[in-house]
Formats: structure tokens, C-alpha cells, sequence
């Protein structure tokens, strides 16, 4: 009987190729489609572990990985296709597909340009009580000097990935399709990394995943970074010193508040003063405060500056959708 192994080892082996010679067994819920030779699935065609992707001479170019957490068994089964994957040399390029299904990105339209490597953390536990071991972690806890239990986990981190892929957006009643460039990586400013994709600015043609990020900063921050200021970031504001007193502020604005929500966006400031023409000034701390009952903040609290200094905030270059929503998109760290 063909083991998980065995099945991935095939697949990535075969998949993709004329009259390819797959394991057609269900070891285990890991199996190729039914319906699509191409992909790789876990417990089901509803999770997609893999898919070969073709070059326009349809041979073997590179491979898609699902990124998205389901289970610790289909964690399981994501590793073996990522080691067996590996091995074919081929380029990997992992990304969360409830990401790509949220941003209506056809897969079969992508197109890498710049992929980083992943990587690997491992991750000390301690516990006081045998009881607050976790089951999977009992053959490796051991027990210290000082009473406590210690294990250790793995955590696997995406790798950071640039782009192009063909989407559908709606349009005066219509569907239509059209192209970017999209960044696939995480926050590495917050405390636990923090996973998003977006979608870049029109025009943006950037070349790897650096510039990306570069595409994603405003004029104004480009401008003040030049001139050796240094912006805060939370999230998708940015926060540009000025060299503005309270009295100008107060000139420009003539109301000031506090704790208030900034740009139409998930973010407070301690203290807010906007303009007739929407211009947005701020000083003390940045907050994330997003909508909804019991929704906790994904970005740590940012001191701007001094807290004393007036700053202008602007939002990163990220397109709004239809609806005014920017089209970025995170998993909340729900990602393999």
C-alpha cells in the first residue's frame, strides 16, 4: 500500500508530465484529483496541498503550494510535499489560496518574479504540570532541575514572493479582468509576523521583493526618508514627521481629537487634527483598533517619534477595491 510519501514522492515526480504515472491510492486522505492531474489534495479536493504549474510549451515550470493551516494532519501532509517538491529542483512558490480565492486571482495566471527562501524557527515550551503538556508533545518533554516540563515545536515561515497574475474585478455592474503585481510576505516589525497579501499600484513593474516593498511606500514618505527623517509604520499608515508646532496645527485644523480613528482605516491616534481638505495630523501613539466585537489588534501599538512631534499620516499605495476596501488580505497568522 502506497504511503503519504510515496504519493507526494510520485506526484512531484510525475505531475505534469504526458501520460505521467501518479499513485492513484488513497494513503492516508492524500491523493491526486479526481478531477485535476495537476493538483495535489489533502482529505479531499476542497484542500489542494499542490499544483504543477506548465510553461506556454506545457512542460514543467515551476510549483504552487497551498500555504494556508487546515489541520495538524494536513500540516503534516504540507511538509512532505514541500521536501518532495524541493527535491525536483523546480522552483516553489507557497502563498495561502484563501488569499488568492479572496483576490479573485485566476491561478493559472501567475507568474513568479522573485521568491525568497523559506524558513525555519524552532520553538522552546515549558509547563509546570505534566497535564498542561499537549498530547503530541509527551514522548519529548523532558522534565527540568527546576520542576518544569520543556518540549520543543517547529514553525515553518513563507518565504516572501513577488508576483503577476490576472483578476476579477467588478465594475459599473460588470466583471472584468485585469493584471498587477502582488506581494505575498509578512509584517516583520510586528511582535509574531504578520502574513498579508497585496496588491501593488498601477504602474509598479518592480523586479524582486525588495522593490515591492519600496512600491508600497507613498511619495511622502519617499521624500522624508531622502531627506534623513525617519517615518513610523503601522500596518498600511504611515506616519511622516513635520516640523509643525500646535499652534499651526491648531491654524490648519480647527479641531482636534483624540483616540479617533485615522484615513477611513483600522488605526487610532492619541491625538488627530484634519483638515477641510482631509489632510491628517498626528502625535502620540498609533493604535490598531479594528471594527467588530471581540476582534483583537494584529499590529502592536507604534510610537511616533517622540510622541510630542507632529506627523502627517498617509496610507501606503495599496488600490482600493469597488467598495473603497484596500485589495490586501491577511491570514492572521492561520498559515503553514
Amino acid at each position: 500500500m502506497a504511503s503519504h510519501r510515496d504519493i507526494a514522492a510520485r506526484f512531484a515526480q510525475e505531475a505534469g508530465k504526458l501520460n505521467a504515472q501518479l499513485l492513484r491510492a488513497r494513503s492516508g486522505n492524500v491523493l491526486v484529483s479526481p478531477f485535476d492531474d495537476r493538483d495535489l489534495c489533502s482529505y479531499g479536493t476542497h484542500f489542494v496541498l499542490a499544483r504543477i504549474m506548465l510553461d506556454e510549451h506545457g512542460h514543467r515550470s515551476w510549483w504552487l503550494l497551498n500555504g494556508d493551516t487546515y489541520s495538524v494532519s494536513t500540516s503534516g501532509h504540507q511538509r512532505l510535499v514541500r521536501e518532495e517538491c524541493g527535491k525536483t529542483v523546480l522552483p516553489v512558490l507557497i502563498v495561502p489560496f484563501s488569499c488568492l480565492r479572496e483576490a479573485r486571482i485566476d491561478r493559472d495566471t501567475i507568474t513568479p518574479i522573485d521568491i525568497q527562501d523559506e524558513s525555519f524557527e524552532t520553538v522552546t515550551h515549558y509547563a509546570h504540570e505534566w497535564d498542561s503538556v499537549p498530547e503530541h508533545a509527551h514522548y519529548s518533554a523532558r522534565l527540568l532541575p527546576d520542576g518544569r516540563y520543556e518540549w520543543h515545536t517547529y514553525r515553518h515561515w513563507l518565504g516572501a514572493s513577488l508576483f503577476r497574475a490576472a483578476y476579477t474585478v467588478r465594475e459599473a455592474g460588470e466583471y472584468r479582468t485585469r493584471t498587477a503585481y502582488f506581494l505575498s510576505a509578512f509584517d516583520e516589525q510586528e511582535t509574531r509576523p504578520h502574513y498579508f497579501l497585496c496588491e501593488l499600484p498601477h504602474g509598479a513593474a518592480p523586479a524582486s521583493v525588495g522593490e515591492a516593498f519600496e512600491a508600497l511606500k507613498p511619495p511622502e514618505v519617499k521624500r522624508a526618508e531622502t531627506d534623513g527623517l525617519t517615518c513610523t509604520r503601522q500596518g498600511d499608515v504611515f506616519a511622516v514627521p513635520t516640523t509643525l508646532t500646535t499652534r499651526q496645527v491648531s491654524r490648519l485644523a480647527h479641531k482636534r481629537q483624540r483616540g479617533v480613528h485615522v484615513l477611513h482605516l483600522s488605526h487610532t491616534a492619541t491625538e488627530v487634527a484634519v483638515t477641510d481638505d482631509g489632510t491628517t495630523y498626528a502625535r502620540g501613539i498609533l493604535r490598531h483598533a479594528p471594527p467588530g466585537h471581540g476582534r483583537q489588534p494584529e499590529h502592536k501599538r507604534q510610537p511616533m517619534g517622540d510622541r510630542k512631534t507632529w506627523h502627517r499620516l498617509v496610507k501606503n499605495t495599496v488600490p482600493l477595491d469597488e467598495r473603497g476596501d484596500s485589495r490586501a488580505w491577511s491570514r492572521g497568522g492561520n498559515v503553514d
